[in-house]
């Protein structure tokens, strides 16, 4: 924990001093103080999936009277509601040391528990299409990139050339960007569209999740 806790306080460190030398808009380390607290608070537990049906654990966890997503998703919360109150206390005490000023919204709760639901449904999701993979650690360095990417973690979409607005039609958005910008003082209303996100993947993981578990029944890990 220590070694994580130091690893987010080098991120906001650096990314604070310096946006912080530069003119941004008022909301702009606001928005990275929730966009990486969002980021490096979520756990990655696609490649725990991976190993826990290698060494059969999945196949208990599918035999037990409770539904695995809910299972899975209290599993998720657990760790998530640990990690990410941490990281956003971290960015408050290096914004506070460094002197500089920002703030979240009211709308900071709500945009950050949708921000984290959405991100387990992306990282399950993933986790069930990769089965199918022979290499699924290939892909999930290439998920990696896309996140910092599409979600716009380091630097936002009012940032990015003209074509940049395009990243706000994909799921990556609604998981990191509009979460994070509401939560720096943003329209309240976008969250619709993360809203809308976790709705299109709760349909995705109830066609993944039936052909996900043939896959491993035929592999005779469950």
């Amino acid at each position: 924990m220590a070694l994580y806790l130091g690893y987010a306080l080098v991120v906001y460190v650096v990314l604070f001093s310096l946006w912080g030398s530069l003119e941004g808009p008022p909301w702009i380390l606001g928005y990275l103080w929730a966009a990486e607290a969002l980021y490096m608070g979520v756990p990655r537990f696609w490649s725990q999936l991976h190993q826990e049906a290698r060494m059969g654990e999945l196949a208990l966890r599918l035999a037990l009277p409770y539904p695995f997503v809910l299972l899975s998703f209290q599993r998720y919360l657990a760790t998530a509601l640990l990690q990410v109150p941490l990281v956003v206390a971290v960015g408050g005490a290096v914004i506070w040391a460094l002197g500089l000023s920002a703030s979240l919204s009211l709308w900071s709760l709500p945009a950050l528990a949708l921000g984290l639901i959405l991100n387990f449904l992306l990282e399950l999701s993933f986790a069930l299409l990769t089965f199918r993979s022979t290499s699924p650690m290939a892909l999930g360095v290439l998920l990696e990139m896309l996140r910092l990417l599409g979600g716009a973690v380091v630097l936002p979409l009012e940032f990015w050339p003209q074509g940049g607005a395009l990243l706000l039609l994909q799921p990556l958005a609604a998981t990191f960007y509009l979460p994070a910008r509401v939560a720096a003082g943003g329209e309240p209303v976008w969250l619709l569209a993360s809203l809308g996100w976790s709705l299109v993947f709760l349909g995705l993981l109830a066609r993944l999740f039936p052909r996900a578990l043939a896959t491993l029944s035929g592999r005779g890990e469950v």
